[in-house]
């Protein structure tokens, strides 16, 4: 399973899960003091902005990041727990965890989507990373379609609760 979660709640959702490996999507400027020692040993830090177009002085997704972003869902096992955080657990863990999911799920993106929605109803998950993975997996837009589908997550303040999604399919 993933759990997914902002960077306040990750510790504790480490000490409770004991997930293998991690992947944390973070802003450029958090990676001073970003002390990483309390990850699993298997981790894997991106760090992009969470906007969904270029503009100055932004650092983007792009597709390194998101074939980064497969590549450590494809390392999953559905039985172990594996982090996905980002800094409000809102936009960028959310898409990276419905990224790992559709590319395990391929053809079932809108149920993936609605998953999603039913377990994070704050769930914004960022376009620009989804629409880059839906181009990578060869979707021709379905990824895109079913988080249009699902709308905007509600609004939120603060850090918000984990939650976790399935692996299989």
């Amino acid at each position: 399973m993933l759990i997914v979660s902002s960077l306040e709640h990750a510790p504790s959702q480490v000490a409770a899960h004991r997930p293998l490996r991690s992947l944390s999507l973070l802003s450029p400027g958090h990676a001073e003091g970003f002390d990483a020692s309390w990850l699993p040993a298997e981790r894997v830090i991106l760090r992009f902005h969470d906007v969904v177009e270029p503009g100055p002085d932004h650092v983007v997704a792009d597709e390194a990041m998101v074939r980064a972003i497969l590549a450590f869902g494809r390392r999953c096992e559905p039985r172990q727990p594996a982090l996905v955080h980002c800094w409000m657990g809102v936009s960028r863990s959310p898409a990276a965890a419905f990224v790992i999911a559709c590319a395990r799920a391929p053809g079932d993106e809108r149920a993936v989507a609605r998953e999603l929605r039913r377990r994070a109803p704050h769930a914004t998950p960022n376009r620009l990373l989804v629409t880059i993975a839906d181009d990578v997996l060869c979707c021709h837009g379905r990824m895109v379609d079913a988080v249009t589908a699902i709308g905007r997550g509600q609004e939120v303040e603060g850090a918000v609760e984990p939650f976790s999604l399935p692996l299989s399919w």
